[in-house]
């Protein structure tokens, strides 16, 4: 018999009746995206009988990083709940478990289950009041266009250069990208120097990336690459333009804010723990 605190892997009802709550949350755009994602590889949509809930991702390809995309619970329950994803992750050949990104004043249920800090992350939104209209002039020489499936390998290599391990995207995760979002590249007699990434679901758009290689930096390749995909975006309708990126980045904090990206109050925290750590269910 299942208990009704345990986790175990959603069933087809189950996730029927879960879909407003993932959907909600922006996860997947569709239900026959979410359907997809579970039929992949089941163990990632877990649930118990009174209705909680937690969908799983590798992180990157090249980590053993087991992401919490969501957990849907109480506060108090937390603490259980990621001792199970702690053997679920040890199950699957993850070494570390990372949280959802929480409130930093939301993070002590993680804290009592043995998960720390890692990074510390500013959200920023679109403000019209604020935003410049045009961003500087792009270098002689360099264009934008939209990125194809044959520009990876570049993309590959200005991952390489810009991040470092835990933020880099892995080949399969880019290739996504490149297939289902909208990705512009800036590109120079040297090739691609830099992209964006932006995505839209339901009536949010959002900045995933922003790159340029450390050598064609301070340019204006970057501000450019910014606003035009600012300027989709707004074209796609949306109501939300937001981008992420860790609270130490000050460079990238400055450039976001020239073009017309405000802070939101707070902080968001990552957290992350050994899957080695005391089932506390």
């Amino acid at each position: 018999m299942v208990s009704e605190h345990g986790l175990h892997p959603a069933r087809d009802e189950e996730v029927l009746r879960l879909w407003p709550v993932v959907q909600g949350a922006g996860l997947f755009d569709t239900l026959e995206g979410l359907e997809r994602f579970r039929a992949d590889a089941p163990w990632r949509v877990q649930v118990t009988e009174s209705g909680e809930l937690a969908v799983l991702e590798r992180w990157r390809s090249h980590l053993d990083v087991l992401a919490v995309k969501g957990l849907w619970c109480s506060a108090r329950r937390i603490p259980a709940l990621v001792g199970q994803l702690n053997r679920i992750a040890r199950q699957q050949g993850f070494g570390r478990l990372l949280s959802p990104l929480v409130p930093t004043g939301a993070a002590s249920p993680y804290e009592r289950a043995g998960m720390t800090p890692y990074c510390t992350i500013v959200v920023l939104r679109y403000d019209h009041r604020s935003a410049q209209q045009s961003g500087r002039a792009l270098p002689t020489g360099v264009r934008l266009r939209l990125g194809s499936q044959g520009d990876l390998d570049e993309l590959m290599c200005i991952e390489n250069e810009c991040f470092d391990s835990f933020w880099r995207c892995d080949h399969e995760r880019l290739n996504s990208h490149l297939a289902e979002d909208r990705i512009v590249v800036a590109e120079s007699e040297y090739g691609v120097i830099g992209y964006t990434l932006a995505t839209v679901m339901g009536d949010s758009g959002t900045l995933g990336r922003l790159a340029v290689r450390p050598s064609q930096r301070r340019r204006g390749i970057g501000e450019a690459l910014l606003v035009e995909a600012v300027a989709y975006l707004l074209r796609a309708g949306v109501g939300d333009v937001s981008i992420c990126t860790q609270e130490e980045n000050l460079a990238s904090r400055a450039l976001y804010r020239r073009a017309g990206l405000r802070e939101s109050p707070g902080r968001l925290l990552f957290l992350v723990g050994s899957t080695e750590a005391e089932d506390m269910s």
